[in-house]
């Protein structure tokens, strides 16, 4: 689970947006659907940079619906994935990007792997944004461990059918056509089941929408996410 400046870096629209500009970021975010900020997020991969925005909804509400139907299979209480979990104390904040966990697979040994460093970040935007309550340290790790869980389970069947449930044509050769794969949603899909399997009232796209805009403020080296909002506005 990851969050990232837009092209990977803070200067990648011509520089960080100018100072106290940062609450109306969060205000904006609060105010937004899930299904926005799903949208949002497939807008900022180069894959989708011209594509239609109702192409992209219809992505994105495809895939958060997907990531619903996975948590509401499960049925039972959410508990850590029956995996090695690695704990790190540092690695997890990096140039442009904040990694919260990853999901490492090395053919029959697989792990997943928090970044503590990366937890903080993220509470410290939670804070300044007035999000506190809807992502303490303990819901924001769970929510990570729970992402790289759906990550596991696309890896067979389930992301076949993601892909066929999206129904992307890549090619058309005459009578052929050939489904692709649809960049950034299974993130969304991950988002999606973190959000129903650890029953979150705010979705994890929200806070990886907050921490991206504060790497774009500010930078992930600099001392806090900055200004915090005075309220938390409309959950999506």
């Amino acid at each position: 689970m990851s969050a990232r400046t837009p092209a990977g870096g803070p200067a990648a629209d011509g520089g960080p947006p100018p100072e106290g500009s940062l609450r109306a970021h969060y205000a904006r975010i609060a105010a937004s659907s899930e299904e926005e900020l799903a949208a949002d997020l497939l807008a900022l991969t180069a894959t989708h940079g011209d594509r239609d925005r109702d192409r992209l909804r219809d992505w994105a509400a495809t895939a958060l619906e997907f990531g619903r139907e996975m948590a509401d299979s499960r049925g039972d209480a959410w508990s850590p994935p029956d995996i090695e979990i690695t704990e790190k104390e540092r690695g997890g904040v990096r140039p442009g990007e904040i990694l919260l966990a990853e999901y490492l697979h090395r053919g029959a040994r697989s792990r997943v792997v928090v970044y503590d460093d990366a937890l903080t970040f993220a509470g410290r935007v939670a804070r300044a944004a007035g999000w506190s309550d809807d992502y303490s340290r303990a819901t924001v790790r769970e929510a990570a461990l729970a992402h790289e869980e759906a990550h596991r389970m696309l890896h067979g069947e389930l992301g076949r059918s993601l892909r066929r449930r999206l129904d992307h044509t890549a090619l058309r050769i005459g009578p052929l056509r050939v489904r692709g794969h649809v960049v950034g949603a299974d993130e969304i899909t991950a988002h999606s089941y973190a959000r129903h399997r650890c029953s979150l009232r705010r979705s994890p796209i929200a806070l990886t929408a907050a921490i991206a805009a504060a790497l774009t403020h500010r930078g992930p080296d600099r001392q806090g996410p900055g200004p915090r909002a005075t309220t938390p506005g409309v959950h999506p």
